[in-house]
């Protein structure tokens, strides 16, 4: 009986989800590959390095792997990070070189570092005109900003505040990071979640992505500002699977405002599907993982 009642939940769940949107990931153009990354993708990340160099090297090869795994569209992001991370707006732009054929499916973050770059109007128009990107990213502990550093008290940083306007006015998804990194250079106290709580307050049109629910050490406050602002979803991307209901107990209560995100090739993030099915695995309603696994992502994303 027990091997029966099995044998349906898998069933349904593959009929219930054909598609799969993974809201989170990073793809490194091969120009940027160097033996430290392979390295790191081979030890730290346990992904196969000649797998990631394939798809690195060639968009084809994603959406082959894509297909072969019904995942709809994935979110590639792309970001300047000099101090940090060694690359600049070069990064920003081969992410657009590499994703230009296949803009329904891959779907392009874009970022301007509002410590760096003083006017970024220009930069965020061509992205938007040009590189058709689908949302802005803020990655606080790499760009080391925090996300309301644009407020005269934390320092009066105008070029985060026309960053977050644009994301307004454009209606272009505002992705921050929150939680920590493991690169060395990172600093991780720009990661905590309650810097965003005075976002929702000051743009009240911008859609507010926080990404990773302040992993490891700020779920709490994620959750706080989940409930407290209607505006604001969040990505589990980056959190296992298995540890998802030990860092967010009460998931269900914001699941409607919950994306699938894998961060892959992030630590412990072998491949994408593998991070889907652990997903799946988890004592959750067939309603929710269908909203989190593809229904939330696609109504953000208008993916028909």
């Amino acid at each position: 009986m027990p091997c029966n009642s099995c044998f349906e939940l898998i069933k349904t769940i593959e009929e219930m989800l054909l598609d799969f949107i993974d809201a989170h990931t990073h793809i490194v153009p091969v120009k940027f590959f160097s033996e430290d990354l392979l390295k790191a993708v081979a030890s730290l990340m346990r992904v196969d390095p000649e797998f990631y160099r394939g798809i690195s090297k060639d968009p084809k090869n994603l959406i082959r792997y894509m297909d072969e795994q019904s995942i709809k569209a994935i979110a590639i992001m792309s970001y300047p990070a000099p101090d940090v991370m060694g690359f600049g707006d070069e990064q920003v732009d081969e992410v657009a070189e590499y994703v230009k054929s296949y803009r329904d499916r891959l779907l392009q973050f874009g970022s301007v570092h509002p410590r760096l770059n003083k006017n970024p109007l220009p930069r965020m128009e061509e992205m938007y005109s040009k590189y058709e990107i689908r949302g802005l990213k803020l990655h606080t502990v790499h760009q080391l900003v925090k996300p309301n550093a644009y407020r005269p008290e934390e320092g009066n940083l105008k070029s985060l505040e026309q960053i977050y306007q644009f994301a307004s006015d454009h209606e272009l998804p505002m992705l921050i990071h929150t939680g920590t990194s493991m690169f060395p250079k990172a600093r991780n106290k720009y990661g905590d979640p309650i810097f965003l709580d005075e976002l929702p307050l000051d743009f009240p049109k911008m859609r507010i992505i926080l990404s990773h629910g302040g992993r490891p050490i700020w779920m709490e406050t994620a959750f706080y500002l989940l409930r407290r602002h209607r505006q604001i979803i969040f990505d589990i991307s980056s959190i296992p699977p298995p540890r998802l209901l030990d860092y967010f107990p009460r998931f269900e209560m914001v699941a409607e405002r919950a994306i699938f995100g894998s961060d892959w090739p992030g630590p412990g993030v072998q491949t994408i599907h593998e991070n889907i099915q652990e997903f799946l695995k988890l004592p959750l309603s067939e309603e929710v993982k269908r909203k989190v696994a593809y229904e939330n992502a696609a109504k953000l994303f208008n993916i028909k």
